[in-house]
Order: C-alpha cells, then sequence, then structure tokens
C-alpha cells in the first residue's frame, strides 16, 4: 500500500506538472512577460494590485494557490526552473536558504528595498537579508467575546491558560495547525515553542488532550467567523483575522496572551533556477513602492513592513491596536525556529489528537 508521504509527493508532482501546462499554453510569445508566482491563496496578494502591475508593464502573473509552507516547499524543490517567486514564512526561508534552492537578490534591482522598516531586517532566517524580502507581518493570539465568556460563568481570558475552563466547552476554535497548537500547549505550561525535550512534549501532549471537549472548531481560513456567528466565545487566530471579526462585531476584543504570542514574517523568496528574473525583479520592486505597499496592507489587514508607506496608510489603519501594538507587547513576541526538527513529532501528536475530538 502507498503510504501518505508518496501519496502527497504525487499529488504535488501532478499538480506541478498540471501548472508547467498552463504555462506552455500560454505560448512562446509571452514567455518573455511573465512571472510564475507561488504563495498563499485567497487576497494575500491583492487581485488589483496584481491587475495593476500587469496593465502597467504587460507582464502577465501566474499566480498559483498553495495550501502550505511545506506544499510550496515539495513543488519548488521538485521543480526550481518553473517558479520565480514565492511568499513563504520566515522559517521556511531558512529550510530553503540552507538546503541551496534560493537566489540571493540583487539590491541593485531593487532601490525600493531601502523602504524595509530595519527592525523587520536582519532575523535569524536570513541574517544578512540576502535571500528575502519582508511582505506581510503577522502574529497569533486570541480573539474574545468578554460578554458571552461572562455569561457562561467563565473567568475573564488573559492567555492560553484560560482556555482550559471547563465553562468554554465547545465554545474554544483554534488554527488548523500541529506547530500553533502545540505551541500554545507549551506557552501555557511555562515553555518555549517548538520544544524538543521528550518529557515537556509529553506533558504538552497530556495537557492538550485536555483542551479536546472545549474546541468546538478547527479552521485556518475564517476562525473569526465562529465569534461572529456565536458558535464560539473566543478563538486563537492571526492578526488579520482578528481585525476583521472586531470590524464584524465590535464587542470582540483582543487579548494578547501574557504567556507571550507568536510572530511572522512571511517573505517573498527566489528560486535558485527562476527563468524569469528580469520579469521578477520588476514585480517585486513595484510592490516595495510605498503607495502600492499601503495598498496591499489596508486590503489584507496585515502590519506593513514597508517603512517609507506609512504616510500612505489610511488613518483608521494606523490607529487600530490590532495591527499596530504597544512595545511591551511585541517584546513578548517570538519566532516559531527551527520547525523542521519538530514537524514530524508534532504532526503524530496533532492527528491523534484530532482524531479523538
Amino acid at each position: 500500500m502507498i503510504n501518505t508521504r508518496i501519496k502527497k509527493f504525487l499529488a504535488l508532482t501532478l499538480s506541478a506538472v498540471f501548472f508547467m501546462f498552463i504555462l506552455a499554453g500560454c505560448g512562446k510569445s509571452s514567455a518573455s512577460k511573465q512571472i510564475n508566482l507561488m504563495t498563499w491563496g485567497g487576497d494575500f496578494i491583492p487581485r488589483e494590485v496584481i491587475n495593476q502591475f500587469e496593465e502597467e508593464t504587460g507582464i502577465k502573473v501566474n499566480y498559483k494557490e498553495v495550501t502550505s509552507n511545506e506544499d510550496m516547499q515539495s513543488l519548488l524543490e521538485a521543480n526550481p526552473d518553473q517558479y520565480d517567486l514565492a511568499v513563504v514564512t520566515d522559517y521556511m526561508v531558512d529550510i530553503l536558504r540552507r538546503n541551496g534552492y534560493l537566489e540571493k537578490l540583487d539590491k541593485e534591482k531593487l532601490p525600493n528595498f531601502a523602504n524595509i522598516n530595519p527592525v523587520y531586517q536582519g532575523n535569524y532566517y536570513d541574517e544578512d537579508d540576502e535571500y528575502s524580502i519582508p511582505y506581510a507581518v503577522s502574529t497569533s493570539f486570541l480573539l474574545v467575546n468578554p460578554e458571552a465568556v461572562a455569561e457562561l460563568g467563565a473567568d475573564p481570558i488573559k492567555g492560553y491558560k484560560d482556555l482550559w475552563q471547563e465553562e468554554l466547552k465547545n465554545k474554544v476554535v483554534l488554527i488548523d495547525w500541529s506547530v500553533e497548537v502545540i505551541g500554545l500547549v507549551l506557552k501555557s505550561l511555562g515553555y518555549e515553542y517548538n520544544e524538543t525535550d521528550p518529557a515537556k512534549v509529553a506533558e504538552a501532549k497530556e495537557k492538550l488532550f485536555e483542551l479536546k471537549d472545549n474546541i468546538v472548531r478547527f479552521e485556518t481560513n475564517t476562525p473569526e467567523d465562529s465569534l461572529i456567528n456565536g458558535e464560539a466565545v473566543v478563538g486563537f487566530m492571526y492578526s488579520n483575522q482578528a481585525v476583521k471579526g472586531q470590524a464584524a462585531d465590535p464587542k470582540l476584543e483582543p487579548v494578547f496572551p501574557e504567556e507571550g504570542m507568536p510572530i511572522y514574517i512571511d517573505c517573498f523568496v527566489m528560486s535558485k533556477e527562476a527563468p524569469n528574473r528580469d520579469n521578477a525583479y520588476e514585480f517585486l520592486n513595484f510592490l516595495l513602492k510605498p503607495e502600492i505597499s499601503a495598498k496591499i496592507s489596508d486590503i489584507t489587514k496585515f502590519t506593513n513592513a514597508n517603512k517609507a508607506a506609512e504616510e500612505y496608510l489610511p488613518e483608521e489603519f494606523k490607529n487600530n491596536p490590532l495591527l499596530n501594538y504597544p512595545d511591551e507587547v511585541i517584546e513578548n513576541t517570538s519566532f516559531y525556529i527551527n520547525v523542521a526538527e519538530v514537524l514530524e513529532e508534532y504532526e503524530h501528536i496533532y492527528s491523534e489528537f484530532k482524531m479523538q475530538n
């Protein structure tokens, strides 16, 4: 019997082949006026921004939607000459860089790189800013309906540890990713993310299973909807989702967990064998324009990494506490580091957990 890893590899390979046929269908005449981009779905890179770039330059953007960093890794490593750019999360930049699949960026072709806020440069995954360009900054934290929590007789939510209250049975929604969920549990125990100590991981597993009855849904794309429709009273989600949730229901309030929260920087990277490099550089430099970067953030509701874009952001965005954190909150954030080292074990625990939920 073919195991799941082989099945996943075959599926990704077929997906890549299908994408290659699409590109071939563009015809030779357009081959020099296109770029092949791979990243998350939805409005992660707004369609209207892509349309504007295509209209101004005549360069076609072939946009492939992928559901996880690991899938993007598999596709890029299997077909490095089929993709120009990808947008991956910080830890995956580190993995692809170490594996030798990324091109060093030519900063002379990216004059607008100077617009990037220095606070988002020089991080662990690309210490010298040679391989990546910060695109979207986000965190994960709790979005809470305080009135509904009080009506259930539960104590106010101040951190992850409060999610285990028995009054919250079937009232918690969580992002559907093993590293996020187990990281939350580890933090509630006073440990760090991506712990590898077997004793601490075993302790986190036991505590995770104790949370089972309180979880009403696992949802990665729109967890805020569960709070908006009243299905849940507290959710662990990405910052841009919390912004959308609060906009739909002002009763919902953010809670920056006492234990700390993760921070993510999704970055553009270029394939080592990118077939349309000049076009890719033109696209990157376009996105780094202050007014374009501001437009993207206003649409996506991600914190902006472009310092020069600040003057173009609407006041509503700049004054939103869910997008502009106090210094003490930022100081209590941390990256998920060395995800590859824990992923298999965490996935095993998480799969077992979900089967019983």
